[in-house]
């Protein structure tokens, strides 16, 4: 979306399969709205693209976008009161000069993975520089408090959204079976202005299998991104992505609606066609979605994407056919807002983001949890 933008105006000045819920417990955590994670001491400093994750002891993470902090590097925020309330944690910093990580994703493995022990949690970043963009994994043995680089996926040029330019964009990672995949979008083939691809692992962090797509289009100028996946109680995992297309071709203006697609396979789900987000009450999601699945609201339980330019959520309980139906939410929009289940509450929805696209600095990063059982029956 736009945040390529903000990621080249930024470097000038210088999204798990989770795991499904257990029966929910309609005790298990309270709602709130707008709690303050991180609040910048200068105005300055630009938060977006917030990310959470939840440890075993129920102890939340949060990372975000830290534009002009000087750092250069990911702050690690924790909660033990499931969101309400915030303290710094740790941090994940590049070990090359001059290299600031953007755009982040936390994944806890729990289980070993192939030659690597269990208890770990990998952050799939950006990482960007003057003259490149990085695709990278780096692991924490210690809850997140400090972070040690373990793979390059892929390497692309300077950040540029430009069609023609090779950069590599927003990695979301994946852990299925006895596999885990990086999802990212990829502006390195000459076909496509901007595709989404997959490398798979299968033996540890540092073995990466060859590029394959994902989404690509046969119009160069089209450029779908952004993608995050959820798995459903069929089998089945939900991919949802913007799909940038031209709006105004003299101006090269692009807009930004959310497409989703269905696959038993989330290694070979290219062949699969393409579905446009539908809301019953007309409205367009626009850039920067996420998706997340609830058990609550039937047999098929309910899918939940949100978007970056809207407060309600979209919701669909035929496991992805059809119209979806929008519910409001008491969060503002903010880019590429997160939303999440919780694992120790599966009637609760947890909503993560900062500032909207294109707002001045400082902007908050702030947490909501609503109640879906609630708002299912408005």
């Amino acid at each position: 979306m736009h945040f390529h933008e903000l990621l080249a105006a930024g470097l000038a000045i210088l999204g798990t399969v989770e795991a499904i819920p257990a029966v929910p417990n309609p005790t298990g955590i309270n709602t709130f709205t707008n709690a303050t994670v991180y609040q910048p001491s200068n105005n300055r400093s630009s938060v977006s693209y917030v990310r959470t994750e939840t440890l075993p002891d129920n102890a939340l993470l949060a990372t975000w976008n830290a534009f002009g902090s000087g750092s250069g590097s990911l702050p690690i925020y924790r909660s033990e009161d499931n969101g309400l309330t915030w303290s710094p944690w740790g941090s994940c910093k590049s070990d090359v000069p001059g290299r600031q990580l953007v755009q982040p994703h936390m994944l806890y493995l729990k289980e070993g993975f192939g030659e690597e022990e269990g208890g770990v949690l990998l952050l799939a970043v950006n990482a960007v520089d003057n003259t490149s963009t990085n695709m990278e994994v780096y692991a924490s043995w210690d809850q997140g408090h400090s972070f040690n680089f373990v793979s390059r996926v892929a390497e692309g040029g300077r950040a540029n959204t430009k069609n023609g330019a090779t950069p590599v964009w927003e990695p979301f990672l994946l852990k299925h079976g006895d596999k885990l995949t990086v999802y990212y979008s990829d502006q390195r083939d000459p076909k496509h202005g901007q595709k989404l691809v997959q490398q798979t692992t299968q033996g540890g962090f540092d073995s990466w299998g060859d590029v394959v797509d994902v989404i690509a289009s046969e119009i160069y100028e089209d450029r779908p991104g952004m993608l995050i996946a959820t798995k459903l109680p069929n089998g089945q995992y939900l991919m949802v992505f913007e799909y940038a297309m031209i709006a105004n071709q003299a101006l090269g203006e692009y807009k930004y609606p959310i497409y989703y697609k269905l696959s038993f396979d989330p290694e070979n789900a290219n062949s699969e066609p393409w579905h446009r987000l539908v809301v019953n009450v007309g409205t367009q999601p626009n850039g920067g979605p996420y998706v997340t699945w609830s058990p609550v609201g039937g047999p098929n339980g309910t899918i939940i994407v949100s978007d970056s330019d809207n407060n309600p959520i979209w919701i669909n309980q035929a496991l992805g056919e059809g119209t979806w139906k929008e519910v409001q939410t008491p969060h503002g929009h903010a880019y590429s807002r997160e939303v999440r289940v919780p694992v120790n509450d599966g009637t609760k929805i947890r909503i993560a983001g900062g500032a909207p696209y294109g707002a001045p600095p400082p902007g908050l990063v702030q947490v909501s949890v609503m109640d879906l059982r609630k708002a299912l029956e408005i």
